[in-house]
């Protein structure tokens, strides 16, 4: 479902494209400026909560991977003020540093919050739904 003022939710659409073009160029800074001081990333991979832990959580993810492609796919956005909710569905394909390469979809279900104008994710519970390919990659959490 999607309500909530249309401006708000091409904000936070953006967000989403944001986090992904993050991922994709392996850029820490652009990463952590998705999430608020107090973000908390929860379910598969590992949990961690504020910026540092998830500074701590990137670098053990790639410390595993040579590269990712993250693709998303959003599925539903509601916003209640400078409060919202959000589900989207992603594409990970991972080459390793060990070799061979990893696909993955995964949902996440998102908590986002408005902070000084500006839509962050306050929230993210991700879960795997399909996995193809080696054995899982494991929290390194550095």
């Amino acid at each position: 479902m999607f309500t909530g003022p249309l401006e708000d939710r091409l904000e936070i659409r953006e967000l989403f494209d944001r986090y992904s073009d993050a991922v994709c160029r392996t850029a820490l800074d652009d990463y952590l400026d998705c999430w608020t001081a107090d973000g908390v990333r929860l379910g598969a991979g590992g949990e961690c909560r504020g910026t540092e832990e998830l500074r701590s959580h990137w670098h053990g993810i790639w410390q595993v991977l040579a590269q990712m492609v993250f693709i998303t796919q959003i599925g539903a956005i509601e916003v209640d003020g400078d409060d919202a909710h959000a589900r989207s569905y992603c594409l990970e394909i991972m080459q390793l540093r060990s070799g061979g390469s990893r696909r993955l979809v995964g949902s996440y279900e998102d908590t986002l919050r408005c902070v000084g104008g500006k839509w962050l994710f306050s929230e993210r519970n991700y879960r795997v739904v399909v996995d193809e390919g080696p054995a899982a990659v494991t929290d390194r959490r550095g």
